[in-house]
């Protein structure tokens, strides 16, 4: 993605189709990563945003999860027919990454029309939440 472009965001209703194509063949970390994203994003209303650590842990891998993280994007990357790059790196697909000028530390977020549609699809999907 050049720099001189906007970055694609996809719709609710195209990350709500995507959920509903590709969430059955993702592993069991990346469902944990979806899982606490969402959980924070809903739930955490001062603080929306997680450390790769977090989500390591959330999902049960060790070390930062910035790699699975990245992992994860890039099914959504196919499912849009991207191109990894189009989104800046394929992570960017599911997440915006904040880095706080007090700490220094990077932070993620579930995108919000990703995070909407996780929510429908959740509710669309209760057996096996």
């Amino acid at each position: 993605m050049s720099l001189h472009h906007e970055r694609y965001i996809p719709s609710q209703e195209e990350y709500l189709e995507a959920f509903r194509a590709i969430y059955c063949d993702l592993t069991l970390g990346h469902k944990a990563i979806l899982e606490k994203l969402y959980q924070h994003c809903y739930f955490m209303k001062n603080n929306r945003r997680l450390r790769t650590w977090e989500l390591s842990e959330a999902a049960g891998y060790k070390g930062d999860a910035s790699g699975q993280i990245g992992h994860l994007g890039a099914k959504f990357c196919e499912f849009f027919g991207m191109e990894n790059h189009d989104f800046g790196q394929s992570a960017l697909a599911i997440v915006s990454w904040f880095a706080d000028e007090l700490s220094g530390y990077w932070y993620i977020e579930l995108i919000p029309e990703a995070a909407r549609a996780f929510k429908l699809f959740r509710q669309e999907n209760l057996q096996i939440f």
